[in-house]
Parts: C-alpha cells; sequence; structure tokens
C-alpha cells in the first residue's frame, strides 16, 4: 500500500483487493464493480441483510450519507462473489453469521431487525475485542502497511476496513462528504472549523 499519509483512489483500490485476498484483479474498476453489484447476489437474503445492518452500523447516515447511500452491502457482495478467495470469503460470512449469532443470544432477534441504538450496542464491544492485534514477526514499521493487520477476528476485521473503504470510494461519499481541496492552492494559514466543515479529498480521488 502506498504512504498512508498520501492515500489516492489507486491505492485504497490495491487495499481493497488485499483485504478479500483477490489472487487476479486484471479487468477490475469501481465501474465493473457496480455493474456487479446489480447481478446476482453470493449472500443469501438473511446474511445480507445482515450485512447492511452491519454497514448502516459501522457508517450511518447522519447529516451526511452513510453506508447504505453509497450501495455498499451490494459492492461488498460483488467482492465476495467475484474477486474473493475462497478462504477470505468464507472467513468473512462467518463473520456476519457471528454478529448476528451474538445479537440473537443477547436480544433474541437478528441483528438486522435492531434499532440503530441496539446494533450499536452490540456491535462497538463486538468491534473493541475483534480488532485488537496480535504481535506477529517479520514486519514492523511501514512495512506493515503493506500487510493485512494480525486481528484477533480477522472476518470482522475485513468486513469493517471493506465497508469503509467501499464507502469512500463511492460517488455519493465524495460529492457529499469529501471535498475537493486543489493544491498547491491558495495559502491560508488558519481556516475555522464550522459545523458545516467536510474532510477533503485530494487530487489522488
Amino acid at each position: 500500500m502506498a504512504d498512508p499519509l498520501n492515500l489516492t483512489r489507486r491505492s485504497l483500490i490495491e487495499r481493497m483487493m488485499l483485504i478479500i485476498g483477490a489472487t487476479a484483479t486484471g479487468g477490475f474498476s469501481m465501474s465493473t464493480l457496480a455493474k456487479a453489484a446489480t447481478g446476482t447476489r453470493h449472500l443469501d437474503e438473511a446474511k445480507f441483510t445482515v450485512l447492511g445492518a452491519v454497514a448502516d452500523t459501522i457508517v450511518p447516515k447522519t447529516d451526511s450519507v452513510g453506508a447504505l447511500d453509497a450501495d455498499v452491502p451490494a459492492r461488498f457482495d460483488a467482492l465476495l462473489k467475484d474477486w474473493a478467495s475462497a478462504e477470505t470469503r468464507g472467513e468473512i460470512v462467518a463473520a456476519i453469521a457471528e454478529i448476528d449469532a451474538l445479537a440473537r443470544e443477547k436480544q433474541g432477534k437478528s441483528f438486522a431487525v435492531l434499532d440503530a441504538a441496539t446494533r450499536h450496542d452490540i456491535l462497538a464491544p463486538h468491534d473493541a475485542t475483534s480488532l485488537k492485534v496480535l504481535p506477529s514477526s517479520g514486519k514492523g514499521g511501514m512495512a506493515s502497511f503493506t500487510g493485512f493487520p494480525n486481528y484477533t477476528n480477522p472476518g470482522y476485521g475485513r468486513i469493517k476496513e471493506l465497508v469503509v473503504t467501499l464507502y469512500y470510494l463511492s460517488e455519493p461519499a465524495l460529492t457529499q462528504e469529501l471535498i475537493y481541496e486543489h493544491a498547491p492552492g491558495e495559502w491560508q494559514p488558519s481556516i475555522p472549523v464550522t459545523p458545516e466543515t467536510r474532510p477533503a479529498g485530494g487530487i489522488g480521488f
């Protein structure tokens, strides 16, 4: 992956393909992914609905668009179907089932039918536990950014990173949440931060 402080659209796509364990990326583009997202799903209806609820919990709609507005679940499913390795696909499907089982254990209902606040209360501690990074040998410093972190729950780690990446590669996020910041531009030593201030997406996006 490129320098994490200098992300570009291309580096995010490369990172996304790494996360899903893609062995061949020829012909991949965001437009082909969008087209694939309109086809037959890989996940069954129950798991796809849970995935949608998880994505909506990770990137909810607030004063800006959310994961559902950006069609993240359908694009996520298309990645699983057409580009993910069998091992990664299995990890992710198992992680989706694990979240639903956790909701049924705590609330007696599928994660997909819970209200947003309850979903958050279930997912937050699961997130904290799942994303603890275990020690790994061999890589350190900047080299560690080129691989996938050694999470305690790699399936959930892949879900979260893919949801966020797919969201920020989407047109709604790029046009409604981020703003284009021309660089080099006018030097402004101090910029007021207001409720209307939005993150900037540079030329690489």
